[in-house]
């Protein structure tokens, strides 16, 4: 590319040279006076002093150079100078060179005609309004870029190019640099071309195929094409471990009382070998960059490690057989526990290198292929799905970076893939942990999460946010671990990729995403569906972002997410009021690419959409489901972590709901209402009996907020399909209230029940 570029200037320079010439040592004085009279004499043109401007005039350490512009009407004319190298001492020439425009001397009244009847002066280019007109054209060119339409920077220069007046505009990029040239007298632009930044010489490109989106959709099962694209980044030398790289680990301990995430970061809790995940990290990459290194190319085996990906196998894949190459250690971790002497210790564990590239046609041969079973020694055998996971992290944390992700480490280091965790329990799942992404094996229906990009998008948003906000973030509405905030936020950062990455295109499945919902905040008690509420109300304001400010919105509203998530950074409590608090706040701050206050009616009008507002008297619409043994909340019996367990009388479990709706000061919630018990099609429904799952769902109506819906649930003692590992069966009747006018729920509450009838006899 930068070759085909550099010739293509030259071409360009040398057409646009009328006169060319140069003078060696002592054949001339060093004057600018000297070389016109040659250039006159050789051309019969005559060339003035004053239609050139000095503009460089400076000592070099062995010589003084001087630069001389030829202009017209005091405009520069393209691709013209004296350059003139001096004695410093004697002033004897060293060596001159000229490129002079002979067309623009001899068509200088043309010139000058072209320049008036355009009402064109000095004054005038430098209008405020003749640089609005040139930049909304060199907008609209940019925008067109596949990869880099985002406009940083911008400077221009004006110039005569083969008797057109054109203003040269440079355009930097968040990927390079944008040369588009714009005819003054036409209004049009007369040349375009992009250079990207140089990649790091620590890194290197090439080709694979890979799913754009993914492999296939979920509600559907239609099977998507695969396409060539380029894998990014990925390093050009990695550290040497051996056959054992963590072994300097091997009598370190890291025992559960010595766990504390707080005081691992202090002199104090260091001296009494306090620990976390972070220090351990710490610890596993300080040895790491001891190692010796070897290049990672095709002649020794390429493996998918680079800035923003490594790739491993899980260190249990062990357990398949018949993988047709080489398990070796890898030198990136998980972190694993072991009872040892009933105390729990934790140990870094390698995981295992993937599979070698040895030529990009090898890589190129890597076609997907969808299994029925979805065998994992096939895929493993394959090297496909490690493949597209690199593919699915970097794409993410270059869009990010791309669009203001530049926190210094935060940003640049990778995230550790761990593929294929043949754990059972763990089946059918995707999930992030600890600066890594994890996937498990698949039974026959459902995806393959790993060639599923918005999943992997989702897991790493995760990821992003602890980077961003901080290990020590507190989520007010959970206990621990991840709450709806997380959840929400994790499926926006999942949108933002979609939308760099197909500009807003249809694709199937595109609306079947859990962020494109109705539910309201304060009607759910299970923090996944609290998430829709939270990534709803942000996918909201950004539809409306977009529809007004076209892609330039979708950067300037990430930038503005970004922010925020620096501003909520280690919060002990952060809630859905001091999350969107300080948005605003970072709104009303303003950025380097944000107006001060841009966002903040959209950001307000998307919240009272969503059942939700800052005022301290805001009395929201709400949803309130009792049983015998009282009001079902996120933390009550019959919740995803407290399912109710018990044998029934004959066979069968019964159990008496009430449902009080109330519209509140927001009217979220619409009379009549229509409530809908769902059976089996919400995630990882099924394994449980219940009665009326035949005609699923049941439905009834709820004409006022003055009516209480009584509702009798039923199920079976015998599972349909056992999904515990107690040999039990764990399932939920979905309750869920729909308005009229929408055909997704505004509000949705789980009732769980946990049965075994093995021990009830």
């Amino acid at each position: 590319m930068k070759k085909t570029a550099f010739l293509a200037s030259l071409a360009f320079m040398s057409a646009a040279f009328g006169y060319e010439a140069q003078v060696t040592k002592g054949a001339l004085p060093a004057t600018v006076q000297a070389m016109l009279e040659k250039a006159n004499a050789e051309t019969q043109v005559n060339f003035k002093e004053s239609d050139f401007y000095l503009i460089e005039d400076r000592a070099l350490a062995t010589s003084r150079f001087q630069m001389y512009v030829q202009h017209s009407q005091q405009i520069p004319v393209a691709a013209t100078a004296i350059r003139i190298w001096s004695d410093k001492v004697s002033n004897e020439l060293i060596l001159a060179e000229m490129h002079l425009s002979e067309a623009t001397k001899k068509g200088e009244k043309s010139l000058a005609l072209k320049y008036s009847k355009a009402k064109f002066s000095p004054g005038a280019l430098k209008s405020k309004k003749l640089s609005q007109a040139i930049s909304h054209i060199i907008a609209q060119e940019v925008a067109k870029h596949d990869t880099d339409n985002r406009i940083i920077s911008m400077k221009f220069t004006d110039q005569w190019v083969n008797g057109d007046l054109v203003r040269a505009v440079e355009v930097r990029g968040r990927r390079g640099v944008h040369h588009i040239s714009v005819s003054l007298l036409k209004n049009a632009v007369v040349e375009k071309n992009y250079m990207e930044f140089p990649q790091s010489e620590q890194f290197q490109t090439v080709r694979a195929n890979v799913f754009p989106i993914y492999e296939e959709v979920e509600s559907t099962g239609e099977k998507l094409p695969y396409e060539v694209k380029e894998l990014k980044f990925i390093s050009v030398n990695l550290p040497d471990g051996g056959e054992n790289p963590l072994s300097v680990f091997n009598d370190v301990k890291f025992p559960e009382n010595r766990y504390h995430p707080v005081l691992a970061e202090t002199e104090v809790g260091q001296q009494y070998d306090f620990w976390s995940e972070a220090a351990l990290r710490r610890k596993v990459e300080t040895a790491v960059s001891q190692f010796p290194t070897r290049a990672n190319d095709f002649a020794n085996g390429m493996l998918l490690q680079g800035k923003y990906a490594t790739i491993n196998l899980h260190p249990a894949a062990k357990e398949f057989k018949e993988v047709n190459f080489p398990l070796k250690a890898s030198t990136n971790h998980l972190i694993s526990w072991f009872n040892v002497d009933e105390e729990w210790e934790a140990k870094p564990v390698s995981g295992l290198q993937g599979k070698v590239i040895t030529s990009e046609d090898d890589l190129l041969s890597r076609l997907p292929e969808r299994l029925p079973d979805h065998d994992p020694v096939a895929y493993i055998n394959s090297g496909f799905d490690e493949v597209q996971v690199y593919y699915g992290v970097t794409v993410l944390m270059d869009a990010l970076a791309e669009m203001g992700f530049e926190d210094a480490e935060l940003s640049t280091k990778p995230f550790h893939a761990f593929l294929y965790d043949p754990d059972l329990s763990m089946k059918d799942n995707a999930y992030y942990y600890d600066n890594t992404i994890n996937f498990t094996t698949y039974n026959s229906h459902q995806a393959n999460l790993a060639r599923d990009n918005p999943t992997i998008w989702h897991e790493l948003g995760h990821g992003v946010m602890e980077r961003i906000m901080g290990t020590h973030l507190g989520y007010a509405d959970s206990k621990g671990g991840y709450g709806g905030l997380s959840e929400g936020m994790a499926d926006f950062v999942a949108k933002i990729i979609v939308e760099h990455q197909t500009s807003g295109a249809d694709f199937p499945g595109k609306n079947d995403f859990r962020i494109i919902n109705n539910t309201g905040f304060y009607l759910t008690n299970e923090f996944h569906d609290e998430g829709e509420a939270y990534g709803g109300a942000m996918n909201d304001m950004l539809d409306v972002v977009i529809a007004k400010y076209g892609r330039e919105g979708l950067y300037d509203f990430t930038d503005l997410t970004l922010e925020a998530m620096r501003l909520t950074r280690n919060h002990p409590a952060l809630s859905a009021k001091s999350w969107y608090e300080h948005m605003l706040y970072a709104d009303e701050l303003g950025s380097e690419v944000r107006e001060v206050g841009q966002f903040k009616d959209i950001i307000a009008n998307a919240l009272v959409k969503r059942n939700f507002s800052l005022a301290a008297d805001f009395k929201p619409s709400s949803m309130k489901v009792t049983f015998e043994k009282g009001e079902l909340t996120n933390a009550s019996d019959a919740s995803r972590d407290r399912p109710l367990v018990e044998c029934g009388v004959d066979g069968v479990v019964t159990h008496d709901l009430k449902i009080d709706l109330k519209s509140g000061d927001a009217k979220f919630i619409k009379f009549p209402a229509i409530v809908k018990v769902e059976f089996k099609k919400g995630a990882l429904q099924g394994a449980i009996k219940w009665e009326g799952e035949e005609t699923n769902p049941t439905i009834y109506s709820v004409n006022s907020e003055d009516e209480i819906l009584n509702i009798q649930l039923k199920a079976s003692m015998d599972c349909e399909t056992v999904n515990q590992p107690d040999g039990s069966c764990k399932d939920y009747a979905y309750l869920q209230v729909f308005n009229h006018d929408n055909l997704k729920p505004v509000a949705k509450k789980r009732f769980y029940l946990k049965l075994n009838k093995a021990e009830c006899i």
